[in-house]
């Protein structure tokens, strides 16, 4: 009933024959309470649906000149998250929006924060189908639940007035 996962104990207990009873257990206890973080933090990052993983010491900040590197570790500090900010990065194409975008989303993955990761025209067609597709369903809830939501290629589709967009940001108030 614990469903605890298996342990490699020639690994975990290599080296330390000298452990009581008590510290072998503790041991053993670390270690799956490591392998349950590894694996929460592996699913984060595949629900998160990331198209790569960028950190912002890949980003060059010599190339943009309008976005400071303290500006975006102060950002990195994802205090914003829990407040309930937006932070849009605006721009021509080319200038490194999604990477920096994606380096936050990176950071929060690291930090233990739910993400989800969503092109403008793909979310549009999660929130035009939630009503007849289990899929759409799912991933908007999750979309819904997410700490942080990373909506990219927001210049590239026209919206309409009628576009259901209303339906996500309604949950997020």
């Amino acid at each position: 009933d614990l469903r605890m996962s298996k342990v490699d104990f020639d690994a975990v207990f290599a080296g330390k024959n000298n452990l009581t009873p008590l510290e072998a257990v503790e041991l053993f206890l670390m270690e799956q309470q490591r392998m349950r973080i590894e694996k929460q933090n592996f699913l984060r990052r595949r629900r998160a649906a990331l198209p790569a993983e960028k950190t912002l010491q890949t980003f060059d900040f010599g190339f943009q000149k309008r976005v400071s590197k303290e500006r975006m570790l102060r950002l990195s500090d994802m205090t914003w998250v829990e407040q309930a900010y937006n932070i849009c990065f605006l721009g021509p194409p080319g200038v490194g929006k999604t990477h920096l975008a994606l380096a936050l989303a990176v950071r929060a993955l690291d930090l233990g924060y739910t993400v989800a990761f969503e092109t403008l025209d793909n979310l549009m067609t999660i929130l035009k189908t939630v009503e007849i597709s289990k899929t759409s369903k799912r991933r908007l809830k999750y979309l819904r639940k997410a700490a942080l939501v990373v909506v990219d290629e927001i210049g590239f589709m026209p919206l309409t007035p009628t576009e259901p967009i209303s339906s996500l940001s309604a949950s997020r108030q």
